[in-house]
Order: C-alpha cells, then structure tokens, then sequence
C-alpha cells in the first residue's frame, strides 16, 4: 500500500464516522489505527527498500534483454552477410577458372547462382538499414514509433530470412552447375 492510497483509507474512515454523527477524532485510536493500517501496508508491500530494489532489478532485466536482442540481431545481420558474401566470393573464384569447361546450360546455372547470390547480400544490406530505423523508433519512445520500430524489425527479419532462402536456392543451382560441364575423353598414349 502505498501513501496515497492509506490517505484514501483514512479518509474512507473518516467519512463514514462523521456519517455516524461523530464530529471529533480520539488521538489514542486514531494512534492505534495509523499502526494497524501500517502494519497492513508493511505486509503487503514490503519495505520500501525492497520496492526500490525489485524496481532496480526489473530496469537492470530489461536494459539486458534490449541488450542481447541487439547483439542477436547484430550477429544474425554479420552471419548472413559472411555466408552470402564469402559464397560470391568462392563462386567467383571457381567461375574464373571453370567457366570455360561449362556447357551452355552451365554458364545461365552459373550466372543464376551469382545473381541469387547477389539478391542474397542486397537483402542483408537493407535489413542492416531498415535495423538502424527500428532502433531508431524505438529510441524516440513515442507511441506511433513504437509501431514503426516494429514494423521495421520484422521487416529486416524477413529480408534476413529472405536472404537465407536466396542462398539456399543458389546453393542448389550450384549442385545442379556441377552436372553441366563439358567432359573431354582422355586420349590413351601407347
């Protein structure tokens, strides 16, 4: 209980004698009834020591979890980044000595994987973005920005998820570019 609402008590109390006739408070009963209404305020709140540090305590729970889910989000944006970059990046590597030994087919595959790929690492790139606009809503605690900021969030979860499924889809053209390359008969030497 806290002092606005023993006031109300007191006050309730209060009333009710004066619609009884009683114009005057003894002070040895008002006395015992402040210590009664105490003590029940004591077993219901607890010590306002104990408020303070459960409210401590909750602040501390939820700068830690804003925390973490930024350093999730941070380490989700810099994987899909690396798995979509790096695989460009070896694919590119492979093409350079290998596209000549592709077949037709195998060179439309190649250049299939590639612009997955690329899609891939756009998609990330604006998932970055859009993740700086929803900490950005967020911090102006308004109540529209709230909205937007969550609007924005899922949004870059999706582009991040999107861009998962890109590299999924480029590493099965991949598999299938395997398949697709000129096969040259070794000519036996006697």
């Amino acid at each position: 209980m806290d002092a606005k609402q023993a006031i109300e008590v007191l006050q309730n109390e209060l009333k009710k004698n004066k619609e009884k006739g009683l114009t005057t408070v003894n002070a040895e009963g008002l006395n015992k009834y402040l210590e009664q209404l105490k003590s029940h305020a004591m077993q219901n709140s607890g010590s306002p020591e104990a408020e303070l540090q459960d409210a401590e305590h909750s602040h501390q729970w939820s700068i830690e979890m804003v925390r973490s889910g930024w350093e999730s989000g941070t380490n989700a944006l810099k994987t899909c980044f690396l798995v979509s970059g790096g695989s460009a990046a070896a694919l590119l590597a492979f093409a350079g000595s290998a596209w000549s030994a592709l077949k037709p087919e195998g060179l439309e595959a190649l250049a299939l994987t590639m612009a997955l790929l690329g899609w891939a690492v756009f998609a990330t790139g604006i998932a970055t973005a859009i993740t700086y606009l929803a900490q950005y809503f967020f911090a102006e605690r308004l109540k529209w920005h709230e909205r937007a900021g969550d609007v924005c969030q899922w949004s870059a979860v999706s582009l991040v998820m999107a861009a998962y499924v890109l590299i999924l889809l480029a590493y099965l053209q991949a598999g299938k570019m395997f398949s697709m390359f000129n096969i040259v008969r070794m000519i036996p030497i006697n």
